[in-house]
């Protein structure tokens, strides 16, 4: 082999200085750790016994002493004749533990302080030194996603496109035969994917056992044919490589395609088993919490039938009030004159209804090019209406064309539902005007204005961070090179780090404001529900309902009712979080349920 082809080593023997996690790593001038085997300029304890007439030279950094022995460096850095847990023979690092014929630990400290115990070394004490073994967890096969088949297969098929590219092309003696491998191809190809047929039926259709001569799925054939396969295509190449004037059909045999074959099919397989476990799994564990009828909004009693309606004209409002030149509280105070309890409701709905309906009315009127002079204190704007829903041809069930033709006496008799409705009627027409789409439009251009600054405030933040992180490694190094080389104590290690976490969290809070102003939305663009499941619920968060936890819940019922009914809910503030955890999930089941339908179409 050349020695351009040799690839260099992935690991760096002499990384020099680098700040990991507020800890100096210096493989120069650190002190390597006897349990972590860490170089770092960390304070240590060194072990003063004396073995031969010369003293022992392992070293404890302060972390490793304390969380795995419940000693402090400082402390037994101050005693003349101190001996280290190795010379103690307590040493419970891995190697130690071979040696004496035990299994290593693992990370045992979280486990020693939640046990109320002060180090690893107590904790083996207490349960025993034979009841912790770590063991290195093997890799599953589900971990391996789709993407990696796909990869393994291509790699697969462009060695055996390569081999026999160079079998044909690349020597003029090669025989008849040579060109009997794309034959040869065909073939097993064939075989390897009857054999896989033959072992997922005899799965499906109840075979206790399948016999050692059918392809298997996983286990060690698969192995045994995958080295079988690599080690022939490789035979292959080699000899079109080193000049040999014939190359036998088999050495470029293609039983690596059963192989891979198989290797895909079991590997989608359990890949869709372990997505449909974990969408059942998720669906169990998050629950929408129970929700009570929402019958009261802004201090308001309402109906419950007339919910959605006074929601509906709040939350217009809410987008369109600048347009209209509504002064704050306008609607609620209307919605209060349609349900407010007393003697004078009924005479205060000219106050503020009549009114606006008016003003939607003449905006409507200007767009069409028509020329109205309405008045609250005549009738012409009830017959305007009238003609309005005329021509709109919607609500006429509700309104016959006679309704407007009796003047404004006809509306005195209207409940609150029914001149609720004409006033969202209303509000919808105005939409359609060109004034409100200009004010839609320029709302759109302003918060694609305020997203870009968003953004850009965001990559400086998040820029700033970096630097700062940079400056925490010098502002380390610098306080490590002040003392001539020499570790910082524990005092002054602290110190410099609680300074530094205080300009990290300040830098890190200026990137998550930024981050959270780039996700707003135009206040004028449609509201669409957070969440809208097959079971007719809808999940909304609407900018008028103001009262925690801010989410409501649509009931429109389902398509097997016979009568089709409207209910909304509300929740407890305390039931905020289980709401945030149900919408979390929900999406994660909607992601693995595109992931299962895209591994299904490949």
């Amino acid at each position: 082999m050349a020695l351009d082809d040799v690839k260099p080593s992935k690991r760096t023997t002499n990384p020099g200085v680098r700040v990991v996690g507020g800890r100096i790593y210096d493989s120069s001038n650190g002190k390597c750790c006897h349990q972590c085997r860490q170089k770092t300029m960390d304070i240590v304890a060194s072990c003063k016994a004396m073995k031969k007439e010369k003293q022992c030279t392992i070293n404890y950094c302060h972390k490793c002493l304390l969380n795995r022995y419940g000693e402090k460096a400082e402390e037994v850095d101050a005693i003349v004749d101190w001996c280290c847990p190795k010379c103690k023979g307590i040493c419970n690092c891995s190697f130690c533990r071979k040696k004496r014929g035990q299994s290593p630990t693992g990370i045992l400290t979280h486990k020693a302080k939640a046990s109320g115990l002060s180090s690893v070394s107590e904790l083996l004490q207490v349960e025993g030194d034979d009841k912790f073994s770590y063991q290195k967890k093997k890799p599953k096969l589900e971990s391996v996603s789709n993407g990696d088949v796909a990869k393994d297969s291509n790699k697969t098929a462009g060695k055996i496109k390569k081999a026999l590219n160079k079998i044909q092309k690349g020597f003029p003696k090669a025989k008849l035969e040579d060109a009997f491998v794309e034959d040869v191809v065909a073939e097993e190809n064939n075989k390897a994917t009857g054999k896989i047929k033959k072992v997922l039926n005899k799965t499906k259709t109840g075979f206790p056992k399948a016999k050692p001569e059918d392809v298997s799925i996983e286990g060690t054939d698969v192995a045994k044919e995958n080295n079988k396969g690599a080690v022939k295509i490789k035979k292959a190449v080699n000899k079109t490589k080193n000049g040999f004037p014939k190359a036998k059909p088999e050495d470029a045999s293609v039983e690596d395609v059963a192989k891979e074959n198989n290797k895909a099919a079991g590997k989608i397989k359990k890949a869709k088993a372990t997505n449909k476990v974990r969408e059942d799994e998720i669906q169990i564990e998050a629950k929408l919490p129970n929700s009570i009828s929402l019958t009261n909004v802004s201090g308001i009693d309402i109906p419950t039938e007339e919910t959605g309606n006074v929601l509906q004209f709040l939350e217009f409002c809410s987008a369109f009030g600048k347009a209209l030149d509504l002064k704050q509280g306008h609607a609620k105070s209307i919605v209060g004159e349609f349900f407010g309890s007393g003697r004078n409701s009924r005479r205060q709905q000219y106050c503020s209804v009549i009114p606006m309906m008016i003003q939607l009315m003449e905006l409507i009127s200007d767009d069409r090019d028509m020329s109205l002079s309405l008045s609250a204190t005549d009738s012409t704007w009830f017959s305007s209406l009238g003609e309005c829903l005329l021509q709109s041809g919607v609500l006429s069930d509700v309104f016959p064309p006679k309704t407007f033709k009796s003047g404004v006496s006809e509306y005195k008799k209207m409940d609150a539902s029914t001149r609720l409705k004409l006033l969202n009627f209303l509000c919808d027409e105005s939409l359609t005007t060109l004034k409100m789409r200009n004010f839609i439009e320029d709302k759109s251009k302003e918060s694609e204005t305020k997203e870009k600054e968003a953004k850009e405030k965001a990559a400086a933040a998040k820029e700033k961070e970096k630097q700062l992180r940079q400056k925490i490694q010098g502002d380390l190094i610098k306080a490590h090179m002040e003392k001539n080389g020499a570790p910082l104590s524990i005092e002054e290690h602290h110190k410099v780090l609680s300074q530094i976490k205080a300009e990290a969290k300040e830098a890190h809070g200026e990137m998550l404001k930024a981050t959270s102003r780039k996700r707003q939305r135009c206040d004028a663009v449609r509201t669409d529900p957070i969440l809208l499941n097959d079971d007719g619920l809808a999940l909304w968060k609407l900018k008028c309902f103001e009262e925690e936890p801010k989410f409501l819940l649509q009931d429109l019922g389902t398509f097997v009712d016979l009568s089709p009914h409207d209910k909304w809910l509300a929740f407890k503030p305390e039931q905020k979080q289980e709401i945030e955890k149900y919408i979390s999930a929900n999406r994660m089941k909607m992601m693995l349920a595109q992931k299962n339908a895209n591994v299904e179409i490949n």
